[in-house]
């Protein structure tokens, strides 16, 4: 086993142990949090001050940044809400969902939006928006493993299932509340274990995954997300009827969330409401570095039909040419019409800012794209020049820098130092650790500065482009 392995190892045991011997104390109530009177500051004051405050969770349908943008389901909703009533938007990160209730009263943010339902008992102390969408609460178990039929694995087919048997959730939220009334309703006890609230629901699916927890709950619209990560859970089981998740706004803010949810039933709420939900769980698209992967097919002598334009620019990077090809194949597969599920446009895939830095526009999709392009490889490699000295393992930091950003990256490296793991090789070391900022326990980390990561995609990126690259070397002198 790695030093790697077994840190990670020794980590994930002490989570079990902390999550295995919290277990639920059947006397509490959701209302027994502490939560202090709110301070007054409705819309007026909002408005005044010219900025709303958000407060959320760093994760994957919340808030995380995405090649040097703020993004995510929550995020982008907000940030189109404060638009609509001509304010800035600030973030802050709570990652203790435990704690967001109180932080709003305090007047520490305005809004909370971090995937809510709306329960009766959060409605004592907060007031919520108008629904903006419906979800299931759906069970989390290993599948049968096909190969091992004798497996003492319990899979269950409905809620009632549940009777007698382990399952780990935050003690905090609508899934603690809706086992508890399964237990109500059925007569019956199901063994609940309490996780602290710095234990994000993704790493307790993680965790069911490899066996260190049995079972767990998430909502279905993370379950989808999720599913492709970790084939190996069912995540099929609902164990609730649909439910409202909304934003959580003070009860003294009534204008605040009179104006919510006015936007929210507006026409123009209603469109960004929906296109936004397709953007982050429709994954067709979302998840394109998935599946089976092939080499692609050559014409003869030649890669695409802008091989010079490749022989122009790669000189300006000091590339061989057939490299760049590899990286505009990986983006956009040669589509200069292509576009991301995140805004990336054209043949080279840039972010409308960052295609803006360097002076290209969403209609210029060839040769300015393929030039916007180069430039920012060569402010890449001046960032990464000194910090990586080897010329050969400083492009694949490149390569993973143009997917997602060098900040994760540079967060990866600071994970491998941590880990006593070498910062400036890519294989086996910080492409590793950026896997693991897909983690809570290591995405909170002080030396980890971008938060959350879709770690796989860039993972994926750096090698699938260098398979590409050594494809065309070989076919293509």
């Amino acid at each position: 086993m790695t030093n790697l392995a077994k840190w990670t190892y020794s980590v994930t045991f002490i989570l079990f142990a902390f999550i295995a011997l919290s277990s639920c104390n059947n006397n509490d109530d959701e209302s027994s949090l502490q939560i202090p009177a709110p301070v007054y500051y409705d819309l007026d004051s909002i408005k005044a001050r010219g900025k709303l405050i958000l407060i959320t969770e760093n994760g994957p349908t919340t808030y995380y940044q995405y090649r040097g943008q703020g993004r995510g389901f929550d995020y982008d909703l907000v940030a189109a809400f404060a638009k609509s009533i001509g304010v800035k938007l600030e973030i802050r990160i709570l990652d203790d969902v435990d704690k967001m209730f109180a932080h709003l009263n305090r007047g520490e943010g305005d809004i909370i939006a971090s995937n809510l339902t709306i329960t009766e008992d959060r409605k004592k102390f907060v007031r919520f928006s108008s629904p903006v969408y419906q979800t299931r609460q759906m069970l989390v178990q290993k599948k049968m493993d096909p190969l091992k039929p004798d497996s003492t694995i319990e899979i269950l087919k409905d809620s009632l299932a549940l009777k007698e048997k382990n399952i780990w959730v935050h003690r905090y939220s609508s899934f603690y509340t809706r086992l508890k009334e399964i237990e109500t309703n059925n007569n019956f006890d199901i063994n609940i274990h309490e996780a602290p609230g710095e234990i994000s629901t993704e790493d307790m699916i993680r965790l069911t995954a490899s066996g260190e927890i049995e079972r767990t709950i998430t909502d279905e619209n993370l379950a989808i997300l999720q599913q492709l990560d970790y084939p190996e859970l069912d995540m099929s089981i609902p164990v609730s009827n649909p439910q409202s998740i909304g934003w959580a706004v003070r009860k003294n803010a009534p204008n605040l969330e009179k104006a919510i949810n006015e936007w929210l039933e507006s026409k123009n709420g209603k469109k960004k409401v929906t296109k936004t939900f397709d953007k982050y769980f429709k994954i067709e698209s979302y998840y394109g570095y998935k599946g089976p992967y092939q080499l692609p097919q050559l014409g003869p002598g030649k890669i695409s039909p802008y091989d010079s334009l490749f022989k122009k620019y790669a000189p300006e990077i000091k590339w061989d040419w057939r490299l760049l090809a590899a990286l505009c194949y990986q983006e956009s597969r040669f589509n200069p019409e292509a576009v991301s599920w995140s805004g990336a446009f054209g043949l080279m895939q840039l972010m409308p800012e960052t295609a803006a830095r360097f002076d290209c526009d969403t209609s210029q999709l060839v040769e300015p794209n393929i030039r916007a392009g180069v430039k920012y490889i060569q402010h890449l490699e001046r960032y990464w020049k000194d910090r990586i000295p080897n010329p050969e393992e400083r492009r694949k930091f490149i390569l993973a820098s143009y997917n997602i950003g060098p900040g994760h990256i540079q967060d990866a490296r600071n994970i491998a130092s941590v880990l006593g793991k070498p910062d400036t090789i890519w294989d086996g070391n910080v492409a590793e650790c950026l896997l693991l900022k897909t983690q809570e326990k290591y995405y909170t980390l002080d030396v980890v500065k971008h938060g959350y990561c879709h770690a796989k995609e860039p993972y994926h990126f750096v090698e699938k482009i260098l398979a590409v690259y050594n494809h065309y070397r070989e076919k293509v002198k």
